[in-house]
């Protein structure tokens, strides 16, 4: 070492005295035994000149007093009194490590509380469901009309909750890695007409028209197809619900590079520069979404963020356009092509 700062003294607890004139042997004593492979291969690489090798790599180092500190290393190659030498920065990061790991505890201890609590909620909601079919079934023309709509409504709030419920646990194993994707040749091309077909009436009954455009008869390639199927009820009854009545939704599929893309384009209310990086989120629906639209938003939040954990699984994007409110927006995904060997 021919030259430290006197942050760096600080940070290690050292001496100028102590630390002049040292060699990489002491260096590297400094450093956590567990980092130190990574450190020896990433220095390798940025030796090596390869182009996507970040500028700086993190470690952990002991001070003096056998503290253990967080850094992120910088450096590159100089010239110092007309010899080659090494310029390297280093930044105190520790502070920083430990609100990431307490941050990871806060959320793996969520997940697991709505891991538990979704798991409670089923077997009750199993009973207070089968009792109010019991009533719409057995006992409706017992009932009068005012309590049969009653009971029509906590019909359709237990189907909204089980709903929730089942976004919850999916989440969740997602989330844990727990789920594992059947991966089967198929036809992309179908599952989309199928999917469109299934949610038209609830286009019709909102006055709007659906059209699908595909560029090929048949999209063949390696997938879930209920996974995917999530995916795609999910993008385009979203575009139902946000769009008003007397709109329009366009379900359009081609083939670009290896991958084939899916988008799905609605007139509807159209999303903002800051809720396109919301939505993608857990629990990131945009509140009052819809005011003064007369539209349906009840939702969980959960959709579009299980949507990019499964297009993500199968090794593709998914992403939003919209030039802003009341421009209408466009949810794309992609899916590589896979060949059949």
């Amino acid at each position: 070492i021919k030259y430290v700062n006197d942050a760096l003294l600080r940070m290690f607890g050292f001496s100028r005295h102590e630390i002049e004139n040292w060699d990489l042997s002491k260096l590297v004593k400094l450093i956590n035994p567990e980092d130190l492979i990574e450190l020896r291969q990433y220095r390798k690489k940025l030796r090596s000149g390869i182009d996507d090798v970040k500028p700086y790599f993190s470690y952990r180092v002991f001070t003096k007093s056998k503290k253990l500190k967080w850094i992120d290393q910088f450096s590159r190659s100089i010239s110092f009194q007309g010899k080659p030498a090494e310029l390297i920065m280093v930044v105190d990061i520790t502070e920083k490590k430990k609100a990431e790991e307490e941050l990871i505890k806060l959320n793996k201890l969520k997940s697991d509380l709505l891991r538990r609590v979704s798991h409670e909620l089923k077997t009750p909601l199993v009973s207070v469901k089968g009792n109010i079919n019991l009533l719409m079934d057995v006992y409706r023309n017992e009932l009068e009309i005012d309590v049969l709509n009653v009971v029509r409504d906590m019909y359709e709030g237990c189907n909204r909750l089980e709903d929730l419920v089942k976004s919850l646990i999916e989440s969740s194993r997602l989330k844990a890695k727990e789920i594992e994707l059947n991966f089967q040749e198929d036809d992309l091309a179908f599952l989309i007409r199928f999917c469109v077909k299934e949610l038209e009436n609830l286009a019709h009954f909102r006055n709007q028209k659906i059209s699908i455009h595909m560029q090929q008869e048949k999209m063949i390639t390696f997938f879930e197809k209920e996974k995917i199927y999530e995916v795609l009820n999910n993008l385009i009854s979203n575009a139902i619900k946000y769009t008003p009545q007397g709109g329009k939704i366009t379900v359009t599929a081609k083939k670009q590079d290896n991958y084939y893309i899916v988008s799905i384009e609605d007139t509807g209310i159209g999303i903002t520069k800051e809720e396109k990086g919301q939505i993608f989120k857990e629990f990131g629906k945009i509140e009052r979404f819809g005011q003064g639209w007369d539209l349906d938003i009840e939702g969980s939040g959960l959709g579009l963020f299980l949507s990019k954990k499964i297009v993500k699984l199968h090794k593709g994007k998914i992403w939003v356009e919209s030039e802003g409110r009341t421009k209408g927006s466009i949810f794309l995904f992609s899916l590589p092509i896979i060949k059949k060997h």
